[in-house]
């Protein structure tokens, strides 16, 4: 499939006198913010980590995790703050299918630290969960993360210990890995959605709730698209944008869409799709990714809004109902500003897709998964118990296996599987369109049973777990052997 035309090259090409604010801005997406509280405009794109090998195949990079007071766009720097790099969210780790990486990581905390390389086929040694399991890497401690990258497509780490602490404080990044000889649209943006739970009166981050909070799940009260609530991206008529999407929320759901503007999924968790695909909005679970294709068509001088919808956790009729802070409506992210002139060219072709060979469940299942909630009694569980009680999954490597993850409770659960990729096949007894892509992370909604498939090719021990990060820090998780 193709995509309107292209001379821009990547992002930052934009200069100063092609970027106009959007204070007069004829559109229907105008925010409606004084002038004179506009965000600064940003270039659109991203910065890489700095790579220290200059060899073909290699990247190497220095990670440190450190204390930070950054400011997600109230004005009010967050105290309890922490960032990879000295930036929320961590600057991208961009590398190419096949580069040995090498990522030389540096505790700077006062907390025992593992990072988890999300959706990744690692080792199980640099996957994060040995460490976090009985080896962490201390305050002031070094370690050294080495891996070789088997998937194109788009991807994100983050500490894997308190994570529903850490996480919410700013320590996640992106991860972009090319398909060798992949062409650029006009601008590649990764775009990190996040939401922060925030005290009304000091503005600071709200310390753990009650345990109701852990069963319900932590919703913010301000939403951040890259780290602030109020950045403004500058765009040209003509351009093509892939926004690389990842919701990095504790608990949040959200369904994104931008004023005036068609989306194009082109890609899921695990890289491209062979068959492309419109939506108006988009619903994407805690953990999971969507690569999407936007078509600048705006006019200079006006701007939009990417706006986000809520998305109930507890179904209709249940014995609970979260209350979402941010109320029942729709609320703005980010905003995209049209600057002066247009661009024209060939158009841009996504990458080729590594495209599963299943449309449906082989006879093999692999493991019945059961998801379960105790609102009495304050408790989430797989298969009848918490972390570390949860029985031990053993299947075999390198064959074709269903795995059915049945959710009995009234609420949605996004799933992660680490260490292999998956095609969902079915979702309640409906299939799944066959020329979907990989998936790592996938949504379960209440009194539903999905079914994947996996062929199961990387050995090793991997967890799995619930990603509402109060779910998995109570014990929504298990282990599975592959050998």
């Amino acid at each position: 499939m193709r995509y309107s035309p292209l001379l821009l090259g990547l992002a930052g090409c934009m200069s100063a006198m092609d970027m106009t604010t959007d204070s007069a801005a004829d559109s229907g997406g105008d925010s409606g913010a004084d002038t004179a509280e506009l965000a600064p405009l940003e270039a659109c794109g991203y910065t890489a980590m700095p790579d220290l090998d200059p060899a073909d195949g290699a990247v190497e990079v220095n990670l440190t995790a450190s204390a930070l007071a950054w400011d997600p766009g109230t004005g009010v720097p967050l105290e309890g703050g922490m960032a990879f790099n000295g930036s929320v969210p961590g600057p991208v780790l961009e590398a190419t299918l096949g580069d040995r990486v090498t990522v030389h990581f540096t505790n700077d905390t006062a907390m025992e630290m593992s990072l988890h390389w999300h959706g990744l086929r690692v080792t199980p040694e640099v996957d994060g969960i040995q460490q976090m399991m009985g080896d962490p890497i201390e305050p002031g401690e070094s370690f050294d993360y080495t891996f070789t990258l088997q998937d194109a497509g788009f991807y994100w780490f983050h500490t894997h210990m308190d994570t529903a602490t850490t996480i919410e404080a700013g320590l996640y990044a992106p991860i972009v890995v090319h398909a060798p000889g992949e062409v650029k649209p006009d601008c590649d943006l990764p775009v990190v959605l996040d939401d922060v739970l925030l005290d009304e009166d000091t503005l600071q981050i709200a310390p753990p709730d009650t345990s109701m909070m852990q069963l319900m799940g932590r919703l913010g009260t301000v939403l951040m698209m890259n780290g602030r609530n109020d950045r403004r991206v500058a765009w040209t008529k003509g351009q093509t944008t892939l926004l690389r999407l990842v919701n990095a929320s504790n608990a949040r759901y959200w369904d994104v869409y931008l004023e005036g503007h068609q989306l194009t999924v082109v890609g899921t968790d695990g890289g491209f799709l062979a068959e492309p695909y419109p939506v108006d909005d988009l619903v994407i679970a805690p953990g999971e990714r969507y690569m999407v294709a936007v078509e600048a068509t705006g006019e200079p001088g006006q701007s939009y809004r990417l706006m986000n919808k809520r998305v109930q956790l507890h179904e209709e009729g249940g014995d609970m109902i979260e209350v979402d802070p941010l109320g029942n409506g729709e609320n703005p992210v980010a905003t995209f500003v049209y600057g002066e002139g247009e661009v024209t060219g060939t158009g841009w072709t996504p990458p080729t897709p590594d495209v599963p060979a299943w449309g449906a469940p082989v006879a093999n299942v692999g493991h019945h998964w059961l998801l379960a909630e105790d609102m009495m009694g304050g408790t989430v569980s797989i298969d009848g118990a918490s972390w570390p009680d949860v029985p031990m999954v053993d299947v075999a490597q390198n064959v074709d296996t269903t795995f059915e993850v049945e959710n009995s409770s009234e609420m949605h659960h996004p799933f992660h599987i680490h260490g292999n990729r998956f095609q969902m096949v079915e979702v309640g007894g409906v299939a799944v369109p066959a020329s979907q892509g990989w998936k790592d992370t996938f949504d379960v909604p209440p009194r539903t049973t999905v079914k994947l498939v996996s062929a199961l090719d990387n050995p090793g021990e991997w967890m799995y777990h619930c990603h509402i990060l109060e779910h998995a820090d109570k014990g929504m998780a298990g282990l599975m052997t592959v050998e």
